[in-house]
């Protein structure tokens, strides 16, 4: 399957959150929302220095719960698939927009998981992470015990050799 084959739901770019202290690692939160049939998710992609961008998302319901994360909708594997690619999808609007971005995921367990280093999430999200971020043009990098994921853009590396450790040690990926 390619990119192109998959469906994914029509989103919108909604706000950005720019940080009040400029001199900070951390620089804005873009906000995208988009339905999904019953569903209304929201999208978040945090952006740092170094050109990272760090993915989260959650049922817009659920956005001021302290476990928002960590609950599943439970739509089944053809409406989850679809829900991921529109984040891919989205993570690719802002790589098309920032050509050295790098991307960081987190895929902690579910309520319901108990092997807190294999989540079900985390297999899923890598399985999109390898398909549709080419080992050409991105280092992939991740840790089963943080349950991160890092996509570093190789043109953004070759400027900064020691980019790798900058943004693991930024976000405490290791």
């Amino acid at each position: 399957m390619s990119l192109s084959e998959l469906q994914t739901y029509p989103f919108d770019y909604f706000e950005i959150l720019k940080a009040n202290n400029p001199a900070h690692y951390f620089k804005a939160v873009h906000v995208y929302k988009f339905n999904a049939d019953e569903h209304r998710y929201l999208v978040t992609f945090e952006e740092y220095v170094y050109q990272v961008y760090v993915l989260h998302f959650c049922l817009e319901a659920l956005q001021d719960n302290p476990n928002k994360f960590n609950i599943l909708a439970h739509v089944g594997p053809v409406k989850a698939k679809k829900v991921i690619g529109t984040c891919v999808q989205i993570g690719l609007s802002i790589y098309a927009k920032n050509p050295l971005a790098s991307f960081v995921f987190t895929a902690g367990p579910a309520a319901d998981e108990f092997d807190l280093t294999n989540t079900k999430r985390f297999s899923v999200y890598t399985y999109f992470a390898e398909f549709f971020f080419n080992a050409e043009h991105f280092t992939h990098a991740f840790s089963r015990e943080k349950e991160s994921y890092l996509l570093l853009n190789k043109k953004y590396e070759q400027q900064d050799p020691d980019a790798m450790r900058k943004i693991t040690d930024m976000l405490d990926l290791k």
